[in-house]
């Protein structure tokens, strides 16, 4: 069986980081959560993660301030924004930052699991 890919979800609304972590480990996948930018770093310090949710609007700053310490972790397989933030400025920034995908809030089971199912993990 093969093993399934580790998954770190950084979202300031604690009831969306749990509805996502419970979807992705139904679908298999190791999850862990957190709530900010300075929790996310301290994660990456502790684990590699195979596959990153970040949210773009938290409270101490925004997901696109992790990517480049995601970057420099070994073997990072997707990066997927997630947002209620969705104008250009956000998906420019975005496609910059090489993310994989832009993922609208609200969203449902089938956008998330399409926005996975795009990364080779």
């Amino acid at each position: 069986m093969e093993a399934k890919a580790h998954v770190l979800i950084v979202d300031d609304e604690e009831d969306i980081g749990l509805m996502l972590s419970r979807l992705l480990q139904k679908a298999g996948y190791h999850t862990e959560f957190c709530t900010s930018v300075a929790e996310g770093r301290i994660k990456l310090k502790q684990k590699k993660y195979d596959l990153y949710f970040l949210d773009l609007n938290l409270s101490d700053g925004s997901g696109f301030d992790l990517i480049p310490e995601i970057r420099q972790q070994p073997e990072v397989s997707g990066i997927i924004i997630i947002s209620a933030y969705d104008g250009l400025q956000e998906r420019e920034r975005a496609k910059a930052f090489e993310v994989n995908a832009f993922v609208n809030k609200p969203f449902n089971k089938k956008e998330i699991l399409e926005a996975v199912s795009q990364i080779r993990l």
